[in-house]
């Protein structure tokens, strides 16, 4: 449930989301009665931009205000339009010597309250032209009819063309040809969204029975649990589709595509795109989509274009450009830059601005660089000629027990996961797990030195951290690169340069050196609930037995137990309360994930060791 939720619905967040706004820019102004906001700064001698409509849609509009961009919007409260009298507010307090272009999505409130705004300031001699954004590809044409294609994210980029062709070449360009230009970028846009669900409006309760609510276009079913919708407007409009089960991205994208290309539908062939056009791809935001998973998702987009369509690029915008408050979705905006303008179109793109909005401030960017695919460079392969070494492992053994190791530590997954779902984030058993599987590939594709014990153990050193991340990822690989240096040491060590065989009798003292070493990276010691539980009795009772590895995986295994009676110090774990332990009372309370899979590892190793030494 967002925070918004508990605001007073109108009077409070539309006007402090305005007055948080000019807080964040000195150039910004605010008319506060009317909820209109300008840039003070905007030159007299060019065409000035006018914006707006209901919030809810933020960045948009006022995060588009700024050099280079739009100079005046008038906001309405959540997803409703501004009055004629705020419009014209703006119209009237903000004027250029040239007039000013209306942008307004083509929605009924909007364009009437703009449109009456607009004509109220030519009947008084005062220039005005208006372009209405017309982007949506969800709804075909025979249920558009007359009123025509809804404005979605499309806005954002007539935003940027339209504030850079005003202000670009000294403010050179007339209201007619900043209105001729901006048009025919609007005729070339198409945009498809799909979201998991409806939003949430600011201070409604849905539970609520509010009879000023009973005639609300808002209202709505939200989605299960198991459903997505294709085409979702963004003000709660019901869109195309509803999918269910809810497909995947890779699935879902070539849908929204055929929304936006397929030449052969007559409902939907709104602009025509060729392979060689130049095109101009945005993945918005619709509210509540990580960026993380925003990217992840242009990144599909782009391949998509390329595989079914032939169609690459030339400018990628990803971002949050045009919400729909809380909107669990995403938008596609293709822009065809070839039949729109060619090299203006560019130019109006990668032109400099201050507004926050343009969530893109590449502008200086060389785009000629952009040549496809080139961005993926290959990583070097690791050379190991120099950790060549002397030291000699038994390799039938350090296989066997490398191998029997990571299978006993995979065995214990299901299990070190559910620990750590309680003493910390769930990921334990998969970490521990990625590293196994990376070892056991090695392993199987012959590529792990298995005689060479410093080129062996420098390899592992980087395949277990590349696997497994983390802290536990970190933790592992320092271990095994101070085994490396220890034993790199031990050879200097030796008189005459002959090779050097390892047993279990001479690892024990490396071993021991090697956790002096590790424990200059850790504060955690033995009673800390850690993986040192298990680390150190097994380290130290190898060194008093004199190689004793039954006796050593014996302590290992004890220590790992024992971390069942002591109280966290270390991570996630210290914040866990005391009563969600309580389910692991019949076990001996609940063990570190970590000591508990360094355990199974020993115990897998040790395993491996006496199957090759038997025979």
């Amino acid at each position: 449930m967002p925070i918004t939720k508990h605001w007073k619905y109108e009077e409070e967040i539309v006007t402090s989301s305005l007055k948080g706004l000019c807080h964040a820019n000195p150039d910004l102004k605010l008319i506060e009665s009317e909820r209109v906001v300008f840039n003070s700064v905007s030159p007299k001698d060019k065409v000035f931009i006018l914006s707006g409509g209901g919030s809810g849609h933020e960045p948009l509009h006022g995060g588009f205000v700024g050099t280079g961009g739009i100079d005046i919007v008038a906001a309405g409260y959540v997803f409703a339009s501004p009055s004629s009298k705020q419009i014209y507010t703006g119209l009237k307090t903000h004027q250029s010597s040239k007039g000013t272009l209306v942008v307004v999505k083509n929605y009924t409130g909007d364009i009437l309250h703009f449109g009456l705004a607009a004509e109220k300031a030519k009947a008084e001699g005062y220039p005005v032209e208006l372009v209405i954004v017309q982007d949506d590809v969800a709804i075909g044409k025979t249920k558009n009819g007359m009123v025509g294609r809804r404005g979605l994210s499309g806005t954002a980029f007539v935003h940027k063309v339209a504030g850079a062709k005003s202000a670009k070449d000294n403010n050179k360009a007339s209201l007619k040809e900043v209105y001729q230009f901006v048009s025919k970028v609007n005729e070339n846009l198409v945009t498809i969204g799909a979201s998991l669900d409806h939003v949430t409006i600011p201070g409604k309760q849905e539970d609520e029975d509010d009879p000023k609510d009973s005639d609300d276009e808002n209202k709505f079913e939200y989605l299960k649990e198991d459903e997505a919708e294709l085409g979702l407007g963004i003000h709660n409009e019901l869109g195309a589709v509803q999918l269910s089960p809810i497909p995947s991205v890779e699935k879902l994208v070539p849908q929204l595509l055929e929304y936006l290309l397929k030449k052969d539908d007559p409902e939907r062939n709104y602009v025509d795109f060729a392979p060689d056009d130049e095109v101009a791809l945005m993945v918005n935001n619709l509210g509540s989509t990580s960026y993380l998973e925003l990217y992840a998702i242009q990144n599909t987009v782009t391949q998509q274009l390329n595989k079914l369509y032939g169609i690459k690029p030339v400018r990628t915008y990803t971002g949050t450009y045009t919400t729909s408050l809380d909107g669990p979705g995403f938008s596609i905006t293709l822009l065809n830059i070839t039949k729109a303008g060619g090299k203006e179109v560019l130019d109006c793109l990668d032109y400099p601005t201050t507004m926050p909005g343009w969530n893109s401030p590449f502008t200086t960017l060389d785009w000629t660089k952009s040549e496809k695919s080139t961005y993926i460079v290959e990583a070097p392969e690791l050379d190991y000629s120099d950790a060549k070494s002397q030291v000699l492992f038994t390799p039938e053994i350090f296989k066997a027990g490398l191998y029997k190791g990571c299978k006993a530590a995979l065995a214990k997954r299901d299990k070190i996961t559910f620990y750590d779902t309680v003493a910390g984030d769930g990921d334990c058993g998969d970490i521990l797990a990625n590293g196994c599987h990376a070892v056991i590939k090695l392993l199987d594709e012959d590529k792990l030195e298995l005689k060479d014990g410093i080129v062996a153990l420098s390899q592992l050193t980087d395949v277990i951290e590349t696997a497994m991340g983390g802290t536990s990822g970190g933790l592992y690989s320092i271990y095994v690169s101070s085994i490396a240096k220890a034993l790199r040491e031990k050879e200097k060590e030796s008189k005459d340069g002959s090779p050097i065989a390892i047993t279990s009798s001479t690892i024990a003292p490396v071993l021991e050196q090697a956790l002096k070493s590790f424990y200059n990276y850790t504060r955690a010691r033995i009673g800390d609930r850690t993986l040192v539980d298990t680390l150190a009795p097994f380290v130290t009772t190898l060194v008093s037995t004199k190689g004793d590895l039954k006796q050593a995986s014996k302590a290992a295994h004890e220590g790992a137990e024992a971390t069942r009676k002591f109280k966290a110090k270390f991570g996630r774990a210290t914040y866990v309360d005391e009563s969600e332990l309580a389910q692991f009372d019949d076990e001996g309370g609940l063990p570190d994930p970590g000591a508990i899979g360094l355990a199974a590892l020993i115990d897998g190793f040790v395993e491996g060791y006496f199957d090759v030494v038997k025979k």
